[in-house]
């Protein structure tokens, strides 16, 4: 029988790592199977990218749900350097907490790629990985593409932020970024109008970084751009979720790559690059059968 999350308690938890970093995440607890569902968020966002996922999300399997703040996001405020082998270790030592001897990653974009470099590093301890819009910094086109080729001064920038930042220049205040509101808001707009781009809400540098620090979002940028773990090397079941759109990266490009992991299964929904935006049912409803049918 299927379990409806909405019914039960989500708790909100503070984690101090060893560097002394404030981890925040939310978990949902059901029986003690020791797995958890575990979603990562993309650049520039934070735990809310998962709010209606949660609510709605039915499984068969009695899993934990995890949604984290990665470190330098949200609730997870944090000036210092941060990178995927941070995350990695800073998602090891929440696991760690908890006693999860297995996850399954739900990643969209910089967080699919976290959850490759996871998996990379802990294959005993990743089930299986849903990955949604992938990014193959490889395969970029557009703004991004740009930022790739110029990822070698992305250092160097942040060095001299950071370096403003302890002058004492820097904001102190960052407004909440909600992003189920955002999410309802947009769907709205998208609704009543077919010319509606969705990517001047999710996928602007200006507004971006009115939520997170501007060195933060730099490191997200360097770290976005950064070269994938080789996939071949990847045993653990995969599911993707890839959109038709363009804007970001090529869906050939982007075919083929995903063509190199062992065991695969694709899902083609008709969206641009935010499918829990734009497509949430098709998309949940894709996670959900492929998460019913894992064999763990």
């Amino acid at each position: 029988m299927e379990s409806h999350y909405a019914s039960l308690m989500e708790c909100d938890f503070t984690l101090r790592s060893r560097d002394g970093a404030q981890l925040f995440y939310r978990l949902t607890q059901r029986d003690g199977s020791g797995t958890v569902l575990v979603m990562l968020h993309g650049l520039a966002s934070n735990s809310t990218r998962w709010t209606e996922f949660v609510e709605q999300l039915q499984l068969t399997q009695p899993w934990d749900l995890l949604r984290v703040d990665l470190r330098g996001h949200g609730g997870s405020m944090y000036r210092g350097k941060i990178s995927h082998q941070i995350w990695v270790d800073d998602l090891k030592t929440i696991m760690a907490q908890h006693g999860y001897r297995h996850a399954v990653f739900v990643g969209h974009s910089l967080g699919a790629q976290l959850a490759l470099h996871f998996t990379h590093r802990y294959p005993q301890l990743t089930a299986g990985l849903v990955l949604i819009d992938p990014i193959f910094p490889d395969c970029l086109q557009g703004s991004l593409a740009s930022v790739a080729r110029f990822r070698k001064l992305l250092p160097a920038l942040v060095s001299l932020v950071q370096l403003a930042n302890k002058v004492g220049l820097y904001r102190r205040h960052f407004p909440e970024l909600d992003l189920y509101q955002l999410d309802r808001k947009t769907r709205e707009l998208l609704q009543n109008s077919a010319d509606v781009d969705i990517a001047k809400y999710y996928a602007r540098p200006l507004g971006d970084i009115k939520n997170l620090p501007l060195a933060n979002y730099l490191q997200d940028l360097n770290e976005v751009t950064r070269p994938l773990p080789l996939l071949t090397a990847i045993h653990a079941p995969v599911l993707v979720l890839l959109s038709k759109g363009v804007g970001l990266s090529s869906i050939q490009e982007n075919q083929k790559r995903i063509a190199q992991f062992n065991r695969v299964d694709t899902v083609i929904i008709e969206a641009d690059h935010w499918l829990l935006t734009e497509k949430p049912l098709e998309a949940r409803h894709a996670i959900e059968q492929w998460c019913n049918e894992l064999k763990l």
